[in-house]
């Protein structure tokens, strides 16, 4: 079983898209039993990539994908970062501090991470850099700030995760609402100390008047979330259909409201969420017979016991989980480290009486900050793209903001109840 994630590691280092990667593992892994006295038929790989596709709560994925794009193409962002601006652009740290709480809220309409990288980052980071901040400060603000997008919900991450376990979304959804805050608090003392160190002007002057008109201007945008959620939470609506729900708000806000939509950016729109779908359920269809193979070797129980070798202690076993999920965002990306680890993880999490919800919630957290880290974060390339910086140079000024996430994981870990307790007040 090592060989065969060894060999998978390979092929994904060497540049092989993800999903063909995971599908040439699980053939190799087949082919390798033919040696034995048990073949397993190659029908197994066709029949696991159906399987793996033949989910109704995966739909949610290619509409929420959507609606991040509506949103962004639709006026939404320049909004909202006018109203955060307003709100906190007068505070030590200012525009960082507006570039973390647009991403606060971006995050509770898009799901994903290196979308609220790019469509803040294309506003914020020109400002900052025309406030005087540091191309590299800018871009690291943003980069850091977009990991809280897969938390708050909705969430892409939650969404694929819950469909893999049977995990209920809605209360994945919940689970991430107060860690995704605690991120952009830890996000917020830092820019607040960065500020003060380097003795950074504020953005503006404290304005009532145009904290209001700001408001009004954004408020439909910041009810978006509200009315994703609270369907969900009141069961009017599933996962699925409430990412139909944010489509058809996305739709209203940029079409009839805003009136900012050309039937030029509705394609862009639809191709791109399109392109990124497309990619998503090749992953997932290769990653199927990954789990198909991890499930025969038993691999989930046989990593139980190895742990419990070591020790009983279920925080302990969360804090060697979460170190090893750390080491592998250095090569991997989030996806992969899905599809790969959580049907091995769920069964230890199972069998140490983890809770679900509190264990991936803290691994969604821990898989997004490999999207800071090089050679392949994500967020890293795009803003050092926006920013027109380098690597290097982004990646030093990433440091402090590194730490404050981890700090929030650390948290996270050690105290379940910020995870588990708005879940117990609105789901019982």
């Amino acid at each position: 079983m090592l060989l065969l994630f060894g060999i998978m590691l390979i092929f994904i280092l060497l540049g092989m898209e993800l999903g063909t990667a995971m599908g040439l593992s699980g053939m190799v892994y087949i082919l390798y039993s033919w040696l034995g006295p048990s073949p397993i038929p190659l029908s197994i790989i066709p029949q696991n990539f159906v399987h793996g596709l033949d989910s109704f709560p995966l739909l949610a994925v290619p509409l929420f994908m959507l609606a991040g794009e509506l949103m962004e193409k639709g006026g939404v962002t320049a909004r909202l970062v006018r109203f955060a601006r307003a709100l906190v652009g007068h505070i030590t740290g200012g525009l960082a501090n507006v570039s973390v709480v647009v991403n606060m809220i971006m995050a509770g309409m898009s799901g994903s991470s290196v979308a609220d990288a790019a469509a803040t980052g294309t506003i914020l980071i020109p400002a900052m850099k025309k406030a005087k901040y540091s191309p590299e400060m800018a871009a690291a603000v943003i980069a850091s700030s977009a990991t809280i997008g897969p938390i708050i919900p909705p969430s892409i991450p939650f969404v694929l995760i819950g469909s893999m376990t049977g995990v209920s979304i809605g209360r994945l959804f919940l689970g991430g609402a107060v860690p995704g805050f605690l991120m952009g608090l830890m996000l917020l003392i830092t820019t607040y100390l960065i500020a003060r160190k380097k003795k950074m002007a504020k953005d503006s002057t404290f304005d009532g008047k145009e904290l209001l008109l700001s408001t009004r201007d954004a408020v439909l945008c910041l009810l978006m979330p509200l009315v994703v959620l609270g369907t969900m939470i009141f069961g009017i609506a599933t996962p699925t259909e409430a990412a139909g729900i944010a489509v058809a708000y996305a739709l209203f806000l940029g079409g009839v409201i805003y009136r900012e939509f050309t039937w030029s950016s509705l394609m862009e729109a639809l191709r791109n969420s399109a392109l990124t779908t497309a990619s998503i359920a090749f992953t997932i269809a290769g990653a199927s017979v990954i789990g198909w193979v991890a499930t025969a070797e038993q691999v989930g129980p046989k990593l139980a016991q190895a742990f419990l070798a070591i020790t009983d202690n279920p925080l302990l076993i969360m804090f060697m989980i979460n170190a090893l999920i750390l080491l592998l965002g250095f090569p991997l990306e989030p996806l992969p480290m899905i599809m790969m680890l959580i049907p091995i993880l769920m069964p230890v999490v199972k069998q140490l009486g983890i809770d679900p919800v509190h264990f991936i919630v803290v691994f969604t957290v821990n898989i997004q900050l490999a999207l800071l880290t090089p050679p392949v974060g994500a967020n890293l390339f795009v803003v050092t793209a926006i920013s027109k910086s380098t690597i290097l140079a982004v990646s030093r000024e990433l440091i402090p903001f590194l730490v404050a996430l981890l700090v929030a994981l650390v948290i996270l870990i050690v105290y379940p109840p910020v995870t588990l307790w708005l879940p117990k007040v609105l789901m019982g």
